[in-house]
């Protein structure tokens, strides 16, 4: 019969990565805030390949899989948030914010 699990030597490389004779590694990163631009770039790089491989597969066949896909969708809170803030002009925020300050005096 062989060794116990917990008998094992353990591999240089892994000892180091786990943090055995060093510092000890952060692997976590704070959260990025939720922006148009950071959406875009997502799109860009994951979702505008499949996009337009279904808009082809649509046209081909006579499908209608992206116009069902955008009509079933539900926005989440932090969607319907960001498009407020993206179409909301400063004059309607500056103006927002002196009804506020009114309000509370």
């Amino acid at each position: 019969m062989g060794k116990r699990r917990s008998e094992w030597k353990t591999n240089e490389k892994w000892a180091y990565f786990i943090g055995s004779d060093r510092r000890r590694l952060k692997l976590t990163t704070q959260p990025e805030p939720y922006t148009l631009t950071r959406t875009l770039n997502w799109i860009d790089r994951q979702v505008a390949p499949a996009w337009k491989m279904l808009q082809k597969i649509d046209r081909a066949n006579g499908t209608h899989f992206l116009r069902d896909i955008l009509n079933d969708v539900e926005l989440t809170e932090r969607h319907k948030k960001l498009i407020k803030q993206q179409t909301t002009s400063p004059e309607e925020v500056i103006q927002r914010q002196k009804i506020e300050r009114r309000n509370e005096e």
